[in-house]
């Protein structure tokens, strides 16, 4: 369901739904074909938004959600065919604010952002039995909760007819919240076991947090374009499961790890791009085109592993030795004729 409103300078727009979903698994390795189909898991989302004129080359805005999103099959049903007696669902609660303004031959647009993703689906699998005939338990780790805030700026600027300058800055802070716990229950609510996650202000790894991207684009004459793009990139942190910081109850806080995971080398790139408007053949469209990737050819990492355990080197450090690295691709380019008709 969702509808939107419209009053002179004013614009709000809102949306509602829910969502239902059931995971099924057939083992058809086993003889009996064993099937389990585990009970439905039902979810509800909401967003809204609203954006002001307060003249009209200058509006604000912002923009509210809360949304649940159900646990994916493997968090559900694992390999051995256990179901999960109480899945629980991730929660996004989001919110943004930002403005528009136009003048001219100026155009910026800038928002902050925070988001946070709350009981992030994470469990382990638990033997409740002895030996190989032992029943298998899922059990869900709370607390593993991240915030990711930020603010993003995009501007452009159309110099002249022939020169058009475009940046954009984005500055992320993306973190986990707390340290995560799972406890295992029997059926008479007795515990029998805890498990505890060091998590607490440790970076969200896997992309980087903070950009900056400038871009010129030159038309010198009709038909013909040339674009620069150059990208930084900065607080790019290595990938890394929140699993990997498990430690026991009792365990002394000198001991507990809780160093902060690798963070890549920042690094900047360019490319460039050109096309130009061939003459008409047999009345067909003709442009030819150009793209160059890492023009300068940089070295730089893309993505890298935390404390690899196949490629690290002097123990279980979190630092340059003991990461897996993934460089970027070499300078590269493609061209070709596009064809319109």
């Amino acid at each position: 369901m969702q509808g939107d409103y419209t009053a002179g300078s004013l614009s709000v727009y809102g949306m509602g739904g829910v969502s239902s979903i059931v995971y099924s698994n057939q083992n058809h390795f086993t003889v009996a074909n064993e099937k389990v189909i585990a009970p439905a898991i039902s979810a509800t989302q909401f967003k809204g938004g609203a954006m002001f004129n307060l003249q009209d080359n200058f509006s604000v805005f912002g923009n509210f959600g809360i949304v649940g999103k159900p646990p994916i099959l493997d968090n559900v049903i694992d390999s051995d065919g256990a179901v999960s007696s109480d899945p629980i669902n991730e929660k996004f609660v989001s919110a943004e604010m930002g403005l528009n303004f136009n003048a001219g031959m100026f155009a910026v647009t800038a928002n902050v952002y925070n988001t946070n993703w709350k009981d992030r689906n994470l469990t382990r699998s638990v033997v409740t039995g002895a030996g190989d005939s032992g029943d298998t338990d899922i059990i869900y780790l709370t607390g593993v909760n991240q915030t990711h805030q930020g603010l993003e700026i995009e501007a452009s600027a159309q110099l002249m007819d022939m020169l058009r300058i475009d940046a954009a800055v984005s500055l992320g802070n993306w973190k986990f919240d707390e340290d995560a716990v799972g406890e295992y229950k029997n059926e008479a609510g007795d515990l029998l076991g805890t498990y505890n996650y060091a998590l607490k202000e440790l970076f969200v790894g896997d992309m980087p947090q903070t950009s900056f991207v400038f871009g010129a684009t030159v038309t010198p004459m009709k038909g013909l374009r040339l674009q620069v793009i150059d990208s930084y990139y900065t607080k790019n942190y290595a990938n890394w499961s929140p699993t990997s910081r498990s430690y026991d109850t009792g365990t002394a806080e000198a001991d507990i790890d809780r160093e902060q995971v690798w963070e890549a080398p920042s690094y900047n790139k360019m490319d460039i791009h050109a096309s130009y408007n061939l003459p008409k053949i047999a009345g067909l469209d003709l442009n030819f085109f150009v793209h160059v990737f890492n023009a300068l050819d940089a070295t730089y990492v893309q993505d890298a592993l935390d404390n690899s355990p196949y490629n690290g080197y002097g123990g279980t450090s979190h630092d340059a030795d003991n990461a897996e690295v993934f460089l970027g691709t070499e300078r590269f380019f493609n061209t070709g004729i596009k064809i319109r008709f």
